[in-house]
């Protein structure tokens, strides 16, 4: 094991993952708990209730304890138990290579996304991927992700690409870890670059490859190239409280091979091992910083935090991520992405106070980019993400950009109000309610509910930017 303070890389982390210490996973849990309780306590780490987006020392201290938290505890191989330990100069050496800048997307298409700072006048970078295919209810529907920051015009029907990607797969199955999935998989990429042409975008960014298995997501990749190392990247985040398994590893080695971005990330969950957002926080940095000790110099980071209930916008959730964000910001500056789900369903207003509150902390807590989109509550056929969606979130955060943190507390307090304490969560209707599913076009009813709720939070003060 080298002790030299260099980065560790994929090679080296395979090889602690054969011959670290060996542990019980239950053990792990156990130490990774106690430990977290007694960093948040030694570097004094809590949060002001009345405050989503924390100060910078607060943010220092989740950095220093995060780094702690890592050379202590490591990180917990689940296939093989055993614990791939990490010195803290081998996690800072990594970590400095993480890229400041990078590019996705190819020829005209391509763009370059750059790290924000928490009170950056430059807006997050915001990329509407173009329609995917979901299976629901035996057939196919369509998501409405569109380039509507740039203006892009309507593709119009889609209906004969749905029933062509239908009919070549037939009766065959999209479930996990079976042939069906690699060939569903490469069909709903194929779809995909079609409607990006359609666009006349052939070189836009898709992000990752619709699919869970390493199997299928590097189906995506063989042969007629439908996702290459301008297009897309491959995702080994790693499983809630510093573990992994072999598959991460696998991606991980088959990304480095073909020169492919890792996309980095965690979703920690609040009030399981990690009781609190003050835990939780320290626990997604740790993590983060980890996968960059394996995943070498391409990669990028998301980050997303929930509750036991599968909440991502109350409270504490948007406190703990909002820290990650700062931490990394303040400390380690790189792009970071970030999308989470909302509890309400299309067509309601507290759906949109809380995507608007997502973008608030987000935005005042240095987000850099977006391109996964923000879905609805399970009532409403929860992968969609509709194109007035990417509209709304583009311009609140061009315009919140710049804001001081102690104004974008002040604003989300306010939007907050407005959901928070709602009780019963309102699944809202079906995307089939209201769009016209042949021309893709939004309801007046629907774009009236966007309109309504832009002025309500103009009302109160939170600035909206232009499309232009």
């Amino acid at each position: 094991m080298r002790l030299d303070g260099s980065t560790v890389g994929l090679r080296e982390f395979i090889q602690r993952s054969l011959d670290g210490p060996v542990m019980r996973e239950l053990d792990f849990d156990l130490r990774l708990g106690r430990e977290l309780r007694r960093l948040t306590s030694e570097y004094s780490i809590r949060f002001n209730p009345e405050d989503i987006i924390c100060d910078d020392a607060l943010a220092d201290a989740i950095w220093q304890a995060a780094l702690q938290l890592l050379e202590r505890v490591g990180i917990y191989n689940v296939d093989s138990n055993r614990v791939v330990s990490l010195r803290r100069e081998e996690v800072e050496a990594a970590a400095a290579r993480a890229p400041k800048q990078f590019t996705v997307g190819e020829g005209k298409d391509a763009i370059t996304i750059k790290a924000r700072a928490h009170d950056s006048k430059a807006p997050p970078t915001i990329i509407a991927l173009p329609a995917r295919g979901f299976l629901r209810k035996g057939g196919i529907q369509t998501s409405v992700a569109r380039m509507l920051d740039a203006h892009i015009p309507g593709t119009g029907p889609l209906g004969d690409l749905a029933r062509k990607l239908k009919g070549e797969l037939g009766d065959i199955p999209y479930l996990a870890e079976t042939p069906g999935e690699m060939m569903w998989a490469r069909a709903v990429v194929r779809w995909q670059r079609t409607i990006a042409g359609l666009l006349g975008k052939p070189g836009l960014w898709l992000g990752n490859a619709p699919a869970t298995s390493p199997p299928a997501i590097l189906a995506c990749y063989a042969g007629d190239s439908l996702l290459n190392r301008f297009n897309s990247q491959i995702a080994v985040p790693l499983m809630p409280e510093l573990k992994l398994n072999w598959n991460h590893l696998r991606l991980a080695c088959a990304a480095e091979g073909m020169g492919v971005y890792r996309h980095c990330g965690t979703d920690p969950i609040l009030g399981g091992y990690c009781r609190n957002s003050a835990e939780t926080t320290v626990a997604v940095v740790a993590s983060l910083l980890g996968q960059m000790a394996f995943t070498g110099d391409k990669n990028n980071l998301f980050l997303n935090v929930v509750d036991r209930q599968g909440n991502h916008t109350g409270r504490t959730p948007l406190q703990a991520s909002s820290g990650a964000r700062r931490a990394i910001e303040r400390n380690l500056g790189i792009p970071m992405d970030g999308s989470q789900n909302t509890s309400n369903g299309l067509g309601t207003s507290l759906r949109l106070y809380e995507l608007a509150a997502l973008i608030l902390a987000h935005t005042g807590s240095g987000w850099a980019w977006s391109w996964r989109g923000y879905s609805c509550g399970p009532g409403t056929e929860g992968e969609y993400k509709v194109d007035l969606d990417w509209k709304f979130v583009t311009r609140i955060s061009r315009g919140v950009a710049g804001l001081s943190r102690e104004k974008t507390n002040e604003l989300l307090g306010r939007v907050l109000r407005l959901y928070e304490d709602q009780g019963a969560v309102d699944e809202g209707k079906p995307f089939s309610y209201y769009y016209d599913v042949r021309t893709l076009t939004p309801s007046g009813e629907l774009v009236g509910l966007y309109d309504r709720v832009e002025q309500t939070l103009h009302s109160l003060g939170v600035p909206m930017g232009d499309m232009s």
